[in-house]
């Protein structure tokens, strides 16, 4: 609806251009160039939060950076499993130094064996678990960014919309504040007027003041869509372009309580066990684990068998001499490496308990952050409620009392004046506070998530 309204009033503008083409040459150059803006104005988009943090996760370098991380330890895992390479040697045994004949000596042969090591024990599946479940980290770390992606682009959205509907409050008070600068004005000027210089001048002054007030709003409004664009917006090969325009858009409430934010302290524990963070926790135990079973291992035995085919050539007489065949097998004794293996694997019980103790702390974090977080979106609904059944309503008796008072000469206009600006100050205060309860529901979505697609209501 909107966008068809823009459109209908960009028509609108211009025929009436294309009408005052005929006034002159500098109006033509005016409007010519007013006309080039058209199509910008047009296809800017409206963004809402859900909108925004879709772009933000859709265009996010490092979840793409995280998958072909994940790639390659899986690639990893399924080669860590394979056997160690067999070894070929290749040589000339007992060869006679004083004649160099291959023949002359019985002992004299060309030898060639093959050697194949096997590590200790389980050691080389282990190994693949554990690639494997480095790997598993990975979807969990991106669970955890889209999350935190989520929350930080919700804020800035939230901060920018804010600066937007404070613009949008002083507009509106400051077109009070030109309504009564034009009564004091005609009063005034007029022979039976009772308004005052002070009271003229003291208007003027607060319509500059609002002015100011709305371009320090502008710029921060700015700045706070020059810090979501870091994230929404493509990466620019040309630093001469500009970026496009980015405008916000709500449909009621941009962030809801939902029912699976408000949950039974005794379900709590289990439904933030579910956070990417704990679970991440859980793969690093489950790989100390596994780091522990290859240092226990490294107790048993390593084995290797050895090949060998050695070729003799013909007696002095030239009599066929028989090839040598052999087969060899070896084995490590653990014996002076005990000490060092005790030693491993006591470490990597420690490692594991230490996750163990890691993982607590994370949750009893999350926890607290819970009930800080619904214990500030409780007092911030009732300073809401405060504001709007009680604040503003006497706010604005105030602002109209002040105004008969001052219209049947029985009080000051400076009076007027601050009950004007204590009622906008009192509505940029309320949008305030809804912004920051906004901004605590980011957070507890954040707290809450369990690596599903993001959602914000």
């Amino acid at each position: 609806m909107a966008k068809n309204n823009l459109l209908a009033f960009c028509h609108v503008l211009q025929s009436v251009c294309c009408r005052l083409f005929l006034i002159g040459k500098t109006h033509r150059i005016a409007f010519v160039s007013l006309l080039s803006l058209l199509p910008l104005v047009a296809n800017a988009e409206a963004l809402s939060l859900q909108q925004a943090v879709d772009k933000a996760v859709s265009q996010d370098d490092w979840l793409v950076s995280s998958q072909q991380k994940e790639n390659a330890i899986r690639v990893l895992s399924q080669g860590m499993t394979a056997l160690p390479d067999p070894k070929i040697n290749v040589g000339l045994l007992n060869m006679p130094t004083d004649s160099f004949d291959f023949n002359q000596e019985a002992m004299t042969q060309f030898n060639v064996s093959v050697s194949q090591m096997f590590p200790a024990g389980d050691t080389l599946r282990l190994a693949g678990e554990k690639y494997a479940a480095q790997g598993d980290q990975m979807p969990l770390m991106r669970d955890n960014r889209r999350a935190m992606l989520a929350m930080e682009v919700s804020n800035l959205w939230l901060t920018a919309y804010s600066y937007e509907e404070s613009i949008k409050l002083v507009k509106q008070n400051r077109t009070l504040f030109e309504q009564l600068h034009e009564v004091v004005e005609s009063s005034y000027s007029s022979a039976y007027g009772r308004a005052k210089q002070q009271d003229l001048v003291r208007s003027e002054l607060e319509l500059i003041k609002l002015d100011h007030r709305l371009t320090q709003l502008r710029q921060a409004k700015e700045n706070s869509l020059q810090k979501l664009s870091q994230y929404i917006l493509p990466v620019m090969t040309d630093r001469n372009v500009s970026d496009q325009d980015i405008t916000l858009k709500t449909t009621g409430e941009p962030i809801l309580i939902t029912s699976s934010n408000t949950i039974a302290s005794d379900s709590l524990a289990a439904r933030l066990s579910l956070h990417p963070l704990v679970r991440i926790v859980d793969v690093q135990s489950n790989t100390a684990q596994i780091d522990k079973a290859i240092a226990e291992q490294k107790y048993k035995p390593e084995w290797g068998v050895t090949l060998g085919y050695g070729y003799r050539g013909d007696d002095l007489s030239g009599k066929d001499r028989a090839d040598l065949a052999s087969i060899a097998v070896s084995v490590s004794v653990p014996i002076f490496s005990s000490r060092r293996q005790d030693a491993q694997v006591k470490a990597a019980s420690l490692q594991v308990e230490s996750f163990l103790s890691e993982k607590q702390l994370v949750l009893n974090e999350l926890m607290a952050k819970y009930r800080v977080l619904t214990s500030d979106i409780r007092l911030l609904d009732q300073r809401i409620r405060l504001y709007q059944t009680k604040l503003i309503p006497s706010y604005r008796e105030s602002a109209q009392a002040m105004l008969n008072a001052y219209t049947s000469n029985d009080g000051g206009f400076s009076d007027v004046v601050q009950a004007r600006i204590a009622t906008l100050n009192a509505h940029i205060e309320l949008l305030t506070i809804r912004i920051e309860r906004f901004k605590r529901l980011a957070e507890l979505n954040y707290v809450m998530t369990q690596g599903e697609e993001v959602k914000l209501k």
